[in-house]
């Protein structure tokens, strides 16, 4: 019987972020994007640019306080006050986005092409400068390369999910060969994160949304130059990424 209130309530609570997301994104952000395109007519690029990046950052703060998750983050010191620098993450779920531009920086992302097409928030994804890569299309891995090289010489902030995908388990998976290969060729400083409760609120193949506890916590940034290798680098990050994601159900309990 427990089980099937629990179903219920994740379906109203599914239903509940829907109706939230319509409101906030689609109206609001439709807002936004207009506003954005008149100061950017008025004042210019940079202008409009900031505008874009602090509504996005409240946005991800927003999110967590509307899914009523509880976000704990430790080691936000360590987070540079100017780029260039690559922010590297584990990824558990969708949320990890809203998460590393509401609480790290609203950045730009490395991430698959398929998220331009979300009504309004792809809109958002491209706005930031992101680079959207077609997995099926090797010319365009390359080309992403060419352009993440250009972007960070100019002092902008990326996200990078070295593993490619989400995790299906919560488990920090193998890093792709070569996901670090800018940042290492370049020596641009790497900002480790680790993420752990996201996929409590939205699994991977699943529909359904829940609250979570999430702990988000923020290594020492790296000088890629230390290491003698790209895959050197890359294994040092996935074993410190990994090592800070806590497995504990204890240590991450879910609000329901």
């Amino acid at each position: 019987m427990r089980k099937i209130w629990n179903i219920i309530k994740a379906v109203f609570f599914t239903i509940w972020l829907f109706i939230g997301f319509f409101g906030v994104v689609i109206i609001y952000g439709s807002y936004v994007l207009i506003k954005s395109n008149i100061l950017k007519r008025k004042k210019g690029e940079e202008v409009s640019q900031e505008y874009i990046r602090e509504v996005v950052s409240w946005f991800g703060k927003v999110t967590f306080k509307f899914l009523r998750s509880d976000v704990q983050i430790e080691g936000k010191e360590h987070i540079p006050n100017e780029g260039p620098y690559v922010i590297i993450s584990n990824h558990q779920s969708l949320f990890d986005i809203p998460l590393i531009l509401g609480y790290i920086y609203p950045s730009a992302f490395i991430a698959k092409k398929e998220l331009a097409k979300i009504p309004i928030l792809g809109r958002f994804i491209k706005k930031l400068g992101s680079i959207l890569i077609d997995r099926n299309d090797v010319k365009s891995g390359a080309a992403a390369l060419k352009k993440f090289a250009k972007i960070s010489k100019t002092g902008e902030i990326i996200t990078l999910f070295p593993e490619g995908t989400r995790s299906i388990d919560g488990k920090v998976g193998e890093f792709k060969k070569g996901s670090l290969l800018i940042p290492f060729r370049y020596n641009i400083k790497v900002l480790p994160i680790s993420i752990n409760g996201t996929i409590k609120m939205s699994k991977k193949g699943s529909l359904f949304i829940k609250p979570s506890s999430i702990k988000l916590l923020i290594h020492e940034p790296i000088e890629p130059k230390k290491f003698a290798s790209e895959g050197e680098l890359r294994e040092y990050l996935r074993e410190m990424i990994s090592n800070g994601v806590i497995d504990d159900e204890s240590e991450s309990k879910n609000m329901y």
